[in-house]
């Protein structure tokens, strides 16, 4: 299968490997550049050299967060980065003169599963990543679903509640990722709190003050504390009507849940969340929920499966040069 390139563009670090024969052999990483599109590229092209040799490679697989353009090949908006308009597939198949394929990331994490994962022998799969944001990503009928931009996967932006007031980074109001996003559970605990008629725990003081982060959180509630339970079981029941919404929309068999939130913390999570899914998903059942198969390297991988069997509607928008 030769030797490929794989790009995890995230919120907090920038990744790059070099995988040979499905099998990893080199990666390296820093923070993602947050002054602009080029700093990005740069870095992107620093890195690749640094590990690949020149151009010792046939093809790079590029997975970024953030809504794309496939048919140009640009990231429109990393909302986590604070800036868009990120030209990557054409600036990086110029500088190394090799095919490039740009995804999405939570689309690499599905696919990641289908090409080198648990799920090579299972047509029907999604992948939701919780973490910084939240994503998804499926495969109906052993394809990648991706659609005309390259977004149709985005169920993070899912309303899960039509009456709330809780506005998601995408300019939306109540869609599930604005719940339950890693950076936007102080906002979320600090909502509960003003409700909470309970005993006023350590965590509800720091909720009360926007000021509960996801690692305390978790940590309280894995100690006791009565308000960081509740609002980890909240989060939850946001999560299974979130999950919900993705059974009745790709009908997978399994879902396979990564990033460092279910990572660090499945324990409080996998019980909770599919009891609560229960209530919700009716006659369509719950499917197998498991962890993801590569862990924190999720995307990676999924960059790199991009790259070794580019799924179609990717392939077709690859640059070529």
């Amino acid at each position: 299968m030769g030797r490929v390139v794989a790009v995890d563009i995230g919120a907090t670090n920038l990744r790059v490997a070099v995988f040979e024969n499905d099998k990893l052999i080199s990666h390296s990483r820093t923070q993602t550049p947050r002054a602009g599109p080029q700093d990005l590229i740069n870095a992107i092209a620093h890195l690749i050299r640094g590990l690949a040799g020149g151009e010792d490679f046939d093809s790079i697989g590029v997975a970024s967060i953030g809504p794309l353009d496939l048919k140009s090949g640009v990231v429109l908006w990393a909302s986590n980065l604070g800036y868009g308009n990120v030209s990557l597939r054409d600036s990086l198949g110029r500088e190394f003169r090799r095919p490039v394929y740009l995804t999405n990331d939570a689309l690499a994490g599905a696919w990641a599963e289908k090409v080198l994962g648990s799920g090579k022998d299972v047509d029907d799969l999604a992948y939701v990543t919780m973490s910084t944001g939240l994503g998804v990503g499926a495969v109906v009928d052993g394809n990648l679903v991706v659609g005309r931009r390259g977004n149709a996967h985005e169920l993070g932006h899912a309303v899960v509640n039509f009456e709330s007031s809780l506005r998601c980074g995408c300019g939306g109001l109540g869609h599930w990722e604005a719940y339950v996003g890693g950076r936007n559970i102080p906002r979320t605990a600090q909502h509960v709190a003003s409700l909470w008629k309970g005993d006023r725990t350590r965590a509800y003081e720091l909720a009360a003050q926007g000021s509960l982060s996801p690692e305390l959180l978790y940590s309280m509630a894995r100690q006791g504390d009565e308000f960081a339970k509740h609002v980890v079981s909240y989060i939850n029941r946001v999560h299974a009507a979130g999950m919900s919404t993705l059974v009745t929309a790709y009908d997978p068999e399994v879902i396979f849940v990564g990033g460092s939130i279910f990572l660090y913390n499945e324990d409080l999570i996998k019980p909770e969340l599919v009891e609560y899914m229960k209530e919700y998903v009716g006659v369509f059942g719950v499917p197998r929920i498991e962890r993801c198969t590569f862990g924190d390297d999720q995307v990676l991988y999924g960059a790199a499966a991009t790259a070794i069997n580019p799924p179609r509607a990717i392939a077709k928008y690859a640059y070529r040069p």
